[in-house]
């Protein structure tokens, strides 16, 4: 049995002034190459497991079927999202449900219905190095967790990050979770857009959790292999009650820390 990780004091300062923390080695690798099976499983094609070749995009054709969003370098694959597996895996993991408590207080976690699924990004063979933009997701939820189920090596198309700017744009919106930006939130996403980001490359097992105001967006993959990663939002048990309020003059009010 794998032992119960926590955030430690000097993490819980980093994501409160960095809006993001990466935990390594969460998750349970037998869950893990479940996912990986299923993953393959549902492969649209051309892609096939035991042929590289075959994983360099983009997708010849876009799909918007909901089980299987596939566009450009993205497959969005979210037919197990709700699978009791994959539940076990991410938001019911021990050490990651530990410390979205630690984040949000002990009881207050609504439990899982679904996740978001598994998010793969293709890599992007001889393509020119494009720019990164961000954006701020714009359902309502408190924790985002991001989770590598196979190794992604730097510029491998992992989770991408602006350290800080959840601070920025959490008074810059009318509400405290539904997206409401004000006009200077709108020029301040484009001026703070070509600022440095993080690259949270990690192994399989490794978690990012992240605000849910921080600027961010999937890395571009510059490497051979395709980028795995499930997505979850924790979601406070008030949410209803708390999104279509103003926001806080302390950002976290409504949280544990």
């Amino acid at each position: 049995m794998m032992k119960i990780q926590r955030l430690t004091t000097e993490e819980m300062v980093h994501f409160k002034e960095q809006g993001y923390v990466i935990k390594r080695g969460l998750l349970d690798p037998e869950l893990m190459a479940q996912a990986r099976e299923a993953l393959w499983a549902g492969a649209p094609a051309p892609l096939q497991r035991d042929d590289p070749t075959t994983w360099i995009g983009p997708f010849a054709e876009t799909s918007d079927d909901p089980n299987s969003v596939r566009n450009g370098f993205t497959w969005k694959y979210r037919a197990p999202g709700s699978d009791a597996w994959m539940k076990q895996l991410l938001p019911l993991n021990p050490s990651v449900q530990a410390i979205a408590e630690q984040l949000l207080g002990v009881g207050t976690l609504q439990p899982p219905e679904r996740l978001r699924g598994i998010y793969c990004m293709l890599p992007e063979g001889d393509r020119p190095e494009q720019p990164y933009h961000f954006h701020i997701d714009q359902h309502p939820f408190h924790l985002g967790v991001v989770a590598y189920i196979d190794d992604v090596v730097p510029n491998g198309g992992g989770f991408s990050v602006w350290p800080g700017t959840h601070r920025i744009f959490y008074p810059l919106f009318a509400t405290q979770h539904t997206f409401t930006p004000k006009p200077e939130a709108q020029a301040l996403l484009k001026e703070i857009d070509g600022e440095p980001h993080v690259d949270c490359h990690g192994k399989a097992g490794d978690v990012v959790f992240w605000h849910h105001r921080l600027g961010h967006s999937a890395g571009h993959n510059r490497s051979r292999t395709i980028r795995q990663a499930i997505l979850y939002d924790f979601r406070h048990q008030d949410l209803a009650r708390l999104q279509e309020l103003p926001p806080h003059e302390d950002m976290w009010a409504d949280w544990a820390i």
